[in-house]
């Protein structure tokens, strides 16, 4: 059982190297978009909006690499691995952009 455990976690290993790849640059692009939010000048909204919509792009692009590196060999379970991948990473987006605007709520106070 416990040789079972360790072979499902060295296979996993692409795939969280994927994964938090890009979480780290989904981090990054919320705080840039939700810093150009603040800032109520025309031209920053629409770069970030630009931002998100290439973000949002390349993240659905990852959908075929992450059912790849799913370490199933059921292809239902790795489309679901894939959306959940997708789901997580969307989340992160909408937090760290929730926390940026918080936080300029709160200077602005």
């Amino acid at each position: 059982m416990l040789e079972k455990a360790v072979a499902l976690g060295n296979q996993l290993i692409p795939l969280e190297d994927i994964f938090f790849r890009w979480l780290i640059r989904i981090m990054l692009a919320a705080l840039l978009i939700g810093s150009a939010w603040i800032d109520d000048a025309p031209p920053l909204e629409l770069a970030a909006w630009f931002i998100a919509g290439y973000v949002v792009v390349r993240v659905i692009m990852q959908f075929v690499p992450f059912a790849d590196a799913a370490p199933f060999n059921n292809r239902v379970l790795k489309v679901f691995t894939s959306c959940l991948l997708l789901v997580l990473l969307g989340l992160s987006f909408l937090t760290v952009v929730t926390l940026v605007d918080h936080l300029a709520l709160l200077v602005a106070r």
